[in-house]
This record gives C-alpha cells, sequence and structure tokens, in this order.
C-alpha cells in the first residue's frame, strides 16, 4: 500500500521547516511552524486510519502509540499542536533582549538595577555611582524559542529527550526536525508492514 497522502503531508512539513530556516519575519516564522505541526499531526491520523483495519494492525501499531504518550519531544509536539490550533496558548516565542549602553562609549558602573511594568510601560531604575551618563538604549530581537505552554489544565514544558537520548538544541527548528524524522520512519515502516501483511 502507497501512503501518499501522508507522505505529502510530510514534505509540507519538511517545507515549513525550510520556511523555519529561512525567514527572518516571526509571524512567518510562527505560521511555519503551526503548519508542521498540524502536517506532521495530520500524517500521523491519516496512516493509522487507513491501516486500522488491517489484521495485526494494533500489535504493529501500539510501540508507535507508546512513543507518543512517553516521548517528551512527541508529546510536546502534539500537545503544542493542539494548543496552537484550538487558539489555546502559544507555543512559541521571540524573546527580546534590551542593550544600555552609554552612548560615548564609556564604561559606567551599577550598584542596583529595578524595574516595573506598569500599564504597557517598563520602568528601569539604574543606580549608578557615575553622574551625568548618556545611556542609549536598544532592542535586539533573539532567536526563536519554544515555550512552556498550557493546554487542557496541564503545562507543557519544552521537551528534553528524545528516543532517550538528550535533546541538546532547543531551537523550535531542530526540535521540528528531531520529530519529522521521527514521522518519517513511522509512514516508511507503516509501508513496509502492509508490504508484509
Amino acid at each position: 500500500m502507497n501512503l501518499s497522502a501522508p507522505k505529502k503531508d510530510l514534505d509540507i512539513a519538511r517545507k515549513a521547516i525550510d520556511n523555519m530556516k529561512s525567514t527572518q519575519d516571526f509571524s512567518e516564522f510562527q505560521e511555519s511552524w503551526e503548519n508542521f505541526l498540524f502536517r506532521i499531526e495530520r500524517a500521523w491520523e491519516f496512516t493509522e486510519r487507513t491501516l486500522k483495519s488491517r489484521k495485526g494492525f494494533q500489535q504493529w501499531h501500539k510501540p508507535y502509540t507508546d512513543l507518543r504518550k512517553k516521548d517528551s519531544l512527541l508529546v510536546f509536539l502534539k500537545q503544542a499542536r493542539n494548543a496552537e490550533m484550538h487558539s489555546v496558548s502559544p507555543t512559541v516565542t521571540n524573546p527580546l533582549k534590551m542593550t544600555i549602553v552609554e552612548s560615548n562609549g564609556r564604561k559606567f558602573q551599577i550598584n542596583s538595577i529595578s524595574s516595573k511594568l506598569e500599564d504597557g510601560t517598563l520602568t528601569i531604575d539604574l543606580d549608578s555611582p557615575d553622574i551625568l551618563l548618556d545611556l542609549d538604549t536598544r532592542i535586539i530581537p533573539t532567536a526563536p524559542e519554544v515555550m512552556r505552554f498550557k493546554n487542557r489544565g496541564k503545562w507543557f514544558n519544552p521537551p528534553w529527550q528524545h528516543l532517550k537520548k538528550r535533546i541538546r538544541d532547543l531551537h523550535p527548528v531542530a526540535l521540528a526536525e528531531l520529530g519529522l524524522t521521527f514521522y518519517n520512519t513511522y509512514v516508511h515502516e507503516a509501508e513496509l508492514w502492509c508490504q508484509k501483511t
């Protein structure tokens, strides 16, 4: 049996990853992330529905189902899809970094720093022994990150392992590539199983 529809979804998921790698626009990045999550889940569901009536499918399929319930990456991706698709919670963010420099390039000391966010205004109070500071503030975008999110009353943290190996790179693209490898393998092995039965 040829599982062309799930393969097409996984090809689109690959393109979504490529878009995430190339875009500089966070809105486009987020859209590609959501599309990736949707496509891998659809590939899973289509494969499962197509094959579930075949004799021996449940036994063959059980290890994959168990992995999706226990593997921290696979759980995260599935729940991220649910949270994103049902507009419950965002699962990726693009944090900003703020730098404060003396506009003339002089070094300065800080004794203490405090901040307050009130009515959408961030106020930063710097206590410095230096006088007549001319400070310049710069906001710098950083790389996108996966974030902790809540779905159906339960919190999901960024994954820490996949297939019993520690995840070292938590960038959304790195996680997506690991997930895509799993789902490509799943669909490929499902086709091989069909040929044997």
